[in-house]
């Protein structure tokens, strides 16, 4: 569902401009006739979109208060598009999409609320190209320092920092997906960016 034009961004999506009923849900299969033909075919499928953002953004910073401090840096993506390939391919939720081979599959609750049957080509709609603006935080790091520790008459201390770092929090964004960071702008491949905690500390005898 991605093209290469002249004139246009790289890898674009070339897709069907999606038809909605009086209360804003996709009708299954039914896509705008764009060159007034009467036909619906591949003749009516247009660029819409593409996965390259506008702008990039980028923040560091640090601060500090007596023997604290704190740093994090965040990213933002504005504008760019992800077709959302984990809940097209999955959306057919009729008998023939969730039953096969005589088991049940698993459906996100997004394609459930769609309720498509796996008519036509539905899954070439617009629908699935969606904002995939973000914001994320990389990580987070608050630690305090000290000196002087277990100090007596015949020993200088110990003195260090300790730490608690924490990458990839969170992630601000309206993408319906798992993630909006994709490297082709398909996601189909819903495996999730992990979590971590890191407790450290450094000691200077």
């Amino acid at each position: 569902c991605q093209v290469q034009k002249v004139g246009y961004p790289m890898n674009s999506f070339f897709v069907y401009q999606q038809v909605y009923d009086k209360d804003g849900k996709p009708i299954e299969n039914m896509f705008v006739d764009r060159n007034g033909d009467g036909v619906i075919n591949a003749s009516d499928k247009y660029i819409y979109k593409k996965p390259a953002a506008d702008v990039l953004m980028g923040l560091t910073s640090k601060f500090t208060y007596k023997n604290w401090d704190l740093s994090f840096a965040l990213r933002a993506s504005l504008n760019n598009y992800v077709y959302n390939d984990v809940l097209a391919s999955k959306s057919s939720v009729g008998k023939g999409g969730i039953f096969n081979h005589g088991y049940y599959s698993n459906r996100p609750t997004a394609a459930v609320n769609l309720g498509f049957e796996g008519k036509g080509d539905y899954y070439l709609s617009d629908r699935f190209v969606e904002n995939a603006s973000f914001l994320r935080c990389d990580n987070i790091t608050l630690g305090y320092s000290f000196k002087d520790l277990f100090k007596t008459s015949a020993y200088k201390g110990i003195g260090g920092r300790i730490y608690a770092t924490a990458q990839n929090p969170f992630i601000i964004t309206k993408y319906e997906g798992l993630d909006p960071e994709v490297k082709s702008g398909i996601d189909s491949n819903p495996y999730p960016r992990a979590f971590t905690f890191l407790l450290g500390v450094n000691l200077q005898f």
